[in-house]
């Protein structure tokens, strides 16, 4: 299986535009596993945040892909995908600045 994949890249003028790649994959890789074969195949200077916890946990690869926020390391590709950041602001490329989540309070310690 190929698919087409469209990713929303960072121009020298600041605005986005669609990249356009083919991509070899099977029907049981996931979205993440794509944007990897192009890093590391097309287009070494993809900016989009690697998933480390592969298993839909953690929702630091979360992007939107074909208009729905997802989690990339978990979500089926499909034949043609539009893959962009999440409305958040964008670092560069599909890279995005999330929100820094406050603390956990820790207990205090007994005396």
């Amino acid at each position: 299986m190929k698919a087409q994949v469209y990713v929303a890249k960072s121009g020298e003028d600041g605005k986005m535009h669609w990249a356009d790649y083919e991509v070899p994959c099977s029907s049981s890789d996931r979205v993440s596993q794509v944007l990897q074969y192009i890093y590391e195949h097309l287009d070494g200077d993809i900016a989009y945040r690697q998933c480390f916890c592969k298993r839909g946990s953690c929702g630091l690869c979360m992007m939107k892909v074909n208009g729905r926020s997802v989690k990339t390391c978990i979500t089926p590709v499909s034949p043609v995908m539009y893959i962009e950041p999440l409305p958040l602001p964008v670092v560069r490329d599909l890279a995005v600045s999330f929100p820094v989540r406050p603390e956990k309070p820790q207990p205090e310690a007994s005396a």
